[in-house]
């Protein structure tokens, strides 16, 4: 099975990359933004958030958003929370999926900064960055979010530029134009790591 990271800033089109994938190469998506959502429901995790956050109002998704996008430092503290667990199901979730799928996507927007990914690439695993220009993917992501476009933009400001990411990626995607010439630039791709 090949290992492919999926990653990208706000709204550069990656989650479309990996539903691609899915649907056309019958690839296993593994979600991090679903499975850390998934995390927050469990006690201990809610546990140690409350230690990281004591003035977190409750744990709905716009409360914890709030306080988490309030700068590096709280994101981080969240991230050491959570990254350490999803690294953790991945590999059980590989191991589950290995005998059924050609391909295992990891789809995550923070797979360098979390270092999530290193202990895979280092085995041979694929990182295919997804990038567009940023005026493109404020529109997307207030049409997709409905979020201020300073909220969106703060957001971005806090996640690692493009030429940084693209030091870390095996693949560089420009996703500028239509979801028809996208999917044929990951074709090319996925023939070559296949």
């Amino acid at each position: 099975m090949k290992i492919i990271g999926i990653t990208g800033g706000i709204a550069s089109g990656k989650s479309t990359v990996s539903l691609y994938l899915e649907v056309k190469h019958d690839a296993y998506i593994f979600d991090a933004d679903k499975e850390a959502k998934a995390l927050l429901q469990s006690s201990f995790v809610k546990d140690k958030i409350l230690q990281a956050f004591p003035n977190l109002e409750d744990f709905s998704a716009t409360s914890i958003a709030q306080e988490v996008f309030k700068n590096s430092e709280s994101q981080s503290k969240i991230n050491n929370i959570i990254h350490p667990m999803i690294s953790d199901l991945i590999l059980e979730r590989i191991n589950e999926k290995k005998d059924l799928h050609n391909i295992f996507v990891i789809d995550a927007a923070l797979i360098i900064e979390s270092g999530i990914f290193e202990q895979h690439q280092k085995s041979g695993a694929k990182l295919i960055l997804v990038i567009a220009d940023e005026q493109i993917r404020l529109k997307r992501a207030i049409h997709r979010d409905n979020l201020e476009e300073e909220t969106i933009k703060d957001r971005m400001r806090l996640q690692m530029n493009d030429d940084e990411k693209s030091k870390y990626s095996d693949y560089v995607v420009e996703n500028n134009s239509s979801e028809l010439e996208l999917f044929s630039k990951i074709d090319q791709i996925i023939t070559k790591i296949i």
